[in-house]
């Protein structure tokens, strides 16, 4: 185990305890000099860990750690200090400035090419960087950075289902033999991994998928197209309801085509109809504005 395990394991859970900041600091200061030992204490400088606060320290040690020794978090450290103005040259201002806020995206550049566990936060901050348009963002580069933290993080799968769906709806006038399937494949793959980590918001597209055949085989997805629309409804999206009514009217247009109109599966799906039409007109009623009781004698 590392000196950065022993340090995070150790500040686990009790990163407000006076005396494992003790023990933490007594640690690493007490560790030979390496670039992982290095950075460790400008974290401690930077956060107060043990120590008191320094940034001329921190940015001192983080220098040493990065430049010297490649390290990760001593990247990440002068990334973070120079996209919140907190190295020594940008707090004191003049002409001969060492960094600037501009320098954030290259050091955090830096960070994520490293293995180590600060390379996703870096990645997380540079999709956040390049998808905003205010500072000249760039979504394509914003992309390639949350596909790497994506699969454990609910809100940047979201994200990257929103920015593959809204390419699919601004083309979506496109025949289906032209469409991309490589987007299609995209928009599949993280509307399943948003859906996982954020059922409530993402399972109205799931079921778009499905019934769609979205990155899917939509002739095999009749019953998830249903279960994800019933999941949805169940969160709350009224839409879900009118969904899974229409797809039950076109599979019984189908089963038209070959089977008799008394047929127990086409019996079961004019009452699936007739259900989930009557839930969504309940859940519209439901959100209608209700006129008061009340009223003002003159």
């Amino acid at each position: 185990m590392s000196l950065s395990d022993d340090f995070h394991r150790m500040l686990s859970g009790h990163e407000d305890d006076p005396e494992i900041h003790k023990a933490v600091a007594e640690m690493v200061l007490s560790a030979p000099e390496t670039p992982e030992s290095n950075a460790l204490l400008a974290l401690m400088y930077h956060e107060g860990i043990g120590v008191a606060v320094d940034l001329d320290k921190c940015c001192e040690l983080a220098e040493r750690a990065a430049f010297e020794g490649a390290d990760g978090l001593g990247y990440f450290l002068l990334g973070y200090m120079c996209d919140n103005i907190e190295t020594p040259d940008q707090a004191q201002g003049g002409p001969r400035q060492r960094y600037d806020h501009y320098d954030a995206e290259r050091f955090y550049e830096k960070c994520a090419e490293i293995d180590s566990r600060w390379s996703k936060p870096a990645h997380l901050w540079l999709g956040d960087f390049f998808m905003d348009s205010a500072r000249g963002g760039d979504p394509e580069i914003a992309v390639e950075h949350y596909e790497v933290v994506g699969k454990d993080n609910a809100e940047v799968a979201g994200i990257l289902s929103d920015y593959y769906w809204d390419q699919l709806v601004v083309n979506a006038v496109i025949p289906e033999e032209y469409r991309i399937k490589e987007l299609e494949n995209k928009i599949f793959e993280w509307t399943h991994e948003a859906v996982r980590l954020n059922p409530h918001d993402y399972a109205y597209r799931m079921g778009w998928c499905y019934a769609d055949g979205i990155g899917c085989d939509a002739k095999d997805c009749f019953h998830l197209a249903t279960k994800y629309w019933e999941d949805a409804y169940k969160y709350g999206d009224r839409r879900a309801a009118d969904a899974i009514a229409t797809l039950f009217e076109e599979r019984l247009e189908s089963l038209l085509s070959n089977k008799p109109e008394d047929d127990w599966e086409c019996q079961y799906c004019r009452k699936q109809i007739v259900y989930w039409h009557k839930l969504a007109e309940t859940a519209c009623e439901r959100e209608q504005p209700q006129e008061s009781d009340s009223f003002i004698e003159k």
